[in-house]
């Protein structure tokens, strides 16, 4: 009995993310209330309510979960990648492919989620830039980086490419998701390479 009743409840969860969806996707974050995605999803507002405190909290639920199915899919084929720019793409190409995969709702999505970037309150951007220093540490370890290397430094700025190319994604500066995955995977071996002429 439990099971079904906890299936009800995911399923209803599920109907109210759709409806946010499509409701932040097509009118906007701020001009959607929750009594129309209540209408659309087919349930009461208390249950809503059940579920989350505030029209934000669905943007969480959606980042945790696909954050979560991301970090799966990363630790499974991780093994296989060899260098710290595989891994690096590995990590981006998996975050782009799982978060973003709607388009006009990632804009929404990246939108209403910026203004916490570099707050310190944003934990989805403070357990990306961990995972990338974490990858960083590993690469260090194996001498694919300079001992002398503020890894902390460095892993804020593989975020700030991967956050500007996607939004540059977004707003139709890079026509495609592929582009802008080869975009990223450009300038990051430009960074680790180097630009400056050695004498």
């Amino acid at each position: 009995m439990t099971g079904i009743r906890e299936a009800k409840k995911e399923e209803k969860q599920e109907r109210i993310l759709q409806a946010s969806i499509a409701r932040f996707t097509n009118d906007g974050f701020e001009q959607t209330s929750i009594e129309d995605i209540t209408r659309d999803a087919g349930v009461a507002k208390g249950t809503f309510y059940n579920f989350f405190e505030k029209k934000e909290d669905v943007l969480l639920f959606y980042l945790d979960r696909e954050l979560v199915k991301s970090r799966h899919e990363i630790k499974r084929k991780m093994s296989s990648t060899k260098t710290i720019i595989d891994k690096l793409e590995l990590l981006i190409l998996t975050y782009l492919k799982n978060i973003f995969r709607n388009k006009d709702f990632s804009k929404v999505l990246v939108r209403e989620r910026i203004a916490k970037i570099g707050t310190g309150k944003n934990w989805n951007e403070l357990l990306l830039m961990q995972t990338i220093k974490q990858l960083l540490e590993e690469a260090k370890e194996k001498g694919e980086i300079k001992k002398s290397v503020d890894l902390s430094n460095m892993s804020e700025i593989i975020f700030a490419i991967f956050t500007m190319y996607t939004i540059y994604w977004l707003n139709g500066l890079i026509p495609t998701k592929k582009q802008c995955v080869e975009k990223v995977k450009e300038v990051l071996r430009m960074f680790f390479e180097g630009v400056g002429v050695r004498e």
